[in-house]
């Protein structure tokens, strides 16, 4: 670390051939907390770093002072790429650095977010052509012919600070755009759902002259399919309890119909998806419906939480009896031969995950019986019932 310097102002510009994000450096083995983030730029003549916080904090590394270098891959035990330097002793007159002596002969960039390939590639070119060797004359006027040229490409340590600059505004101005957008969204988002049920009101009062009964039903699908009006949120009903039973209340109006669509019954995940899908951008988190979906009993509901033993939670109407289900399993079983979840779930319209529920159900009382091979695992039924 103690060929390290700090960077001067006035220095001449170079032309930066590379640059690389997020990069560390450590004393030869030991890491270095106070260098732990910045921008590696490598010119013809050095490697400049530029702390990511602290735009002026920067460190100079001359090629002068480079023996040779090595490049280590990320591991599974590493956190990035490494390029190790390997440094020739300091010089007489050498400037002042963040280190005044060290016993390493060595120092390590750390890239944490890749690149390491390429860097190292254009490190050994730019040694290789040993620039910094030209005469301080020629360098001079070399400069001087070609200042307005470099400062056009940004180079050097103002190239650096404006590129950073550039990043950081067009960063703000993307998140600035973001949240607009998702403003005018919800916006518009409201206005669709006031609107669909302005429509479906006044459908429902009056059909048009030119509607039939089908394009009129299937014209309200469309428009109760755009969510839910004036969802429960915790903005309006905070964190308590009232919020979780408003939550269940509101549950039971959008799952109700799909309910009794599918049989009675339908799985937490999947009533999680239809109940965000209804609710537009008020999405809910997996936490927030099944604390709610609790307060079903709570609220006289006409849907209720159930729990099979293997700890599925699922909701369904108070009028599915798990007995009748399973009763109905059974007697499937029976009429196919034999079945599994898959073949169960395709018959009844309901999913995988809920139809196995339903099959272990049935096994549990001694309807069914199961056959578990390298076929997979099948249910048949329990034939012992019929010679007793």
């Amino acid at each position: 670390m103690d060929r390290l310097s700090w960077y001067q102002a006035g220095e001449s510009m170079e032309e930066i051939l590379r640059q690389a994000a997020h990069v560390g450096i450590y004393d030869g083995d030991l890491k270095t907390s106070a260098f732990e983030q910045g921008t590696l730029s490598l010119t013809l003549q050095r490697v400049i770093w530029a702390d990511c916080s602290d735009p002026d904090c920067r460190l100079i590394l001359h090629h002068s002072l480079v023996e040779k270098i090595e490049k280590h891959n990320k591991s599974m035990f590493s956190r990035g790429g490494k390029i190790i330097v390997f440094l020739k002793p300091v010089p007489p007159g050498h400037h002042q650095g963040p280190v005044a002596a060290s016993a390493c002969r060595s120092i390590r960039f750390v890239f944490r977010n890749g690149g390491e390939e390429e860097f190292y590639k254009l490190y050994v070119e730019a040694l290789n052509r040993q620039t910094w060797k030209r005469t301080s004359s020629s360098s001079s006027s070399a400069g001087s012919r070609n200042s307005h040229a470099q400062s056009s490409r940004g180079g050097g340590i103002s190239g650096i600070e404006k590129r950073l600059i550039d990043q950081n505004n067009k960063m703000h101005e993307n998140i600035s755009q973001a949240f607009e957008d998702m403003s005018k969204l919800m916006e518009q988002a409201r206005e669709m759902v006031n609107l669909s049920k302005t429509i479906t009101e006044r459908l429902r009062m009056k059909k048009g002259d030119d509607i039939t009964e089908d394009e009129t039903t299937q014209f309200k699908s469309y428009l109760l399919s755009l969510g839910v009006n004036d969802p429960v949120t915790k903005t309006t009903f905070g964190n308590g309890a009232t919020y979780f039973e408003k939550l269940a209340e509101e549950i039971t109006e959008v799952l109700e119909k799909p309910l009794t669509e599918c049989g009675g019954t339908m799985t937490l995940p999947e009533a999680y998806c239809r109940i965000n899908r209804a609710r537009g951008v008020h999405l809910i988190s997996p936490e927030d419906l099944l604390l709610a979906c609790q307060k079903l009993d709570k609220i006289d509901s006409r849907i209720t939480m159930y729990v099979f033993d293997s700890g599925v939670n699922v909701v369904q109407l108070r009028t599915v009896r798990v007995d009748q289900m399973t009763e109905e399993t059974a007697e499937l079983v029976k009429e196919l031969g034999r079945a599994d979840a898959y073949k169960i779930a395709l018959l009844n319209s309901i999913s995988p995950v809920l139809a196995k529920e339903r099959l272990l159900a049935a096994e549990t009382v001694g309807r069914i019986c199961r056959d578990d091979s390298v076929e997979g695992l099948y249910f048949f039924w329990n034939r012992f019932l019929e010679s007793n």
